[in-house]
């Protein structure tokens, strides 16, 4: 949903640098891979407590992640593979950047906000796994407003803006639960429906 609403906002940015980075030879794949590694370094990030370091560095990664589609289209390169390999990387740089929050809550002690965060994990994975194996079975599965754009701009405004991280971490954590949730109830209901007609 946020990305439908974003990036109308800053195509005409992303065209840019995207061009240059075709320009520069770089592939969507590399870009891809390049983003894991800086949530890998995020991850580490946080897990050393630096949060708001971790907030800039989680933007860029995201900025990544933004980018790598529009660079496949331009250079031709848009294929099933990097596709497959972008969502695959995505779980990776999710486990890696919510996983250095797991370690911080463990070094200081605070034992609601380690198993808080072990339950986003959970729901992040859960609302990528419900949509990939419906649309086996359903065209489409993209309802619910915790996709992952959306968890990566919240929990960067809630390391940037450190009061917030605390309300930030429990709306993660009902939102990912309840758009995991939404999207097995949407595809019951139309496999229910595709029977009936």
């Amino acid at each position: 949903m946020l990305r439908e609403i974003l990036y109308p906002k800053v195509e005409p940015l992303i065209k840019q640098v995207v061009a240059e980075l075709a320009k520069q030879g770089v592939s969507p794949n590399q870009l891809t891979l390049a983003g894991a590694a800086l949530s890998l370094l995020t991850g580490v990030v946080y897990a050393k407590g630096h949060l708001f370091l971790g907030g800039l560095l989680l933007l860029l990664s995201g900025a990544g992640d933004l980018l790598d589609g529009p660079l496949a289209r331009l250079t031709g390169k848009a294929d099933s593979f990097g596709a497959f390999l972008d969502s695959t990387i995505d779980r990776y740089s999710d486990f890696f950047i919510f996983s250095g929050l797991v370690i911080y809550f463990a070094g200081t002690g605070d034992f609601f906000w380690f198993v808080v965060t072990l339950g986003i994990i959970l729901g992040a994975f859960a609302v990528s796994y419900s949509k990939a194996r419906a649309e086996n079975f359903i065209a489409d599965c993209g309802v619910g407003i915790f996709g992952r754009s959306e968890r990566i701009l919240l929990l960067a405004v809630g390391t940037l803006v450190a009061p917030l991280l605390w309300l930030a971490l429990l709306v993660l954590l009902i939102g990912t639960h309840s758009t995991a949730v939404r999207r097995i109830l949407h595809t019951k209901k139309t496999l229910a429906q595709t029977l009936k007609s």
